[in-house]
């Protein structure tokens, strides 16, 4: 967050996107790098004694939900300045006992809302390439890009979205019928199209 307590995104500040995090789960720490600095690691620990007395409590909007939040401490909030060039910045991890719910559902599902963390809508967000490409023909602006070629003007608009899994269906807008999703041995459900998009 800065220091006035606004949530810090890519969206305002694209340098985030070179902050690489990597988790290491038998020792219990995040390690986050920046090109040319040291990394710095992040406990990942969240019992009661283990976070730092230092460590404070605070709370934070996203997306106007009321977020309970635990100030990382004075050696990440120092990196990230530094990396970032911006004085008065903090990371804050969301609480264990945080519940904020995602407020979208299908209109078939009466299941109660799923938590979700810091992010807009959900956990993931899913992008059709062939969704892209047939949007790129409605939107005029983007079929006027003389600096690039087809592949590369297709790449540009898909990274606007900022999609965490990126998919080529057979036909456009194939991904509004889909319920699951399965990677391997990993089985998503789908919570409807992204309200954001």
């Amino acid at each position: 967050v800065t220091s006035n307590g606004t949530a810090l995104t890519q969206k305002n500040e694209t340098k985030l996107c070179l902050i690489l995090p990597k988790i290491y789960t038998k020792e219990s720490f995040m390690e986050i790098s920046f090109p040319h600095m040291d990394p710095v690691r992040i406990p990942l620990d969240s019992k009661p004694g283990i976070i730092r007395k230092t460590n404070i409590q605070c709370q934070s909007k996203v997306c106007g939900d009321r977020v309970e939040a635990v100030d990382c401490g004075e050696e990440v909030a120092a990196w990230l300045c530094d990396a970032i060039a911006m004085s008065g910045l903090r990371l804050l991890r969301q609480t264990v006992g945080d519940g904020r719910k995602a407020k979208m559902r299908l209109s078939n599902d009466r299941a109660i809302p799923h938590t979700i963390s810091l992010n807009n809508q959900d956990q993931f967000l899913l992008i059709n390439t062939t969704s892209v490409k047939w949007l790129t023909g409605k939107v005029p602006d983007w079929n006027h890009l003389p600096e690039f070629d087809d592949d590369e003007k297709l790449d540009e608009v898909v990274e606007r979205f900022r999609g965490n899994l990126i998919v080529q269906a057979p036909e456009h807008l194939d991904e509004l019928y889909w319920h699951t999703i399965e990677i391997g041995q990993v089985k998503l459900k789908s919570n409807g199209p992204c309200t954001r998009c």
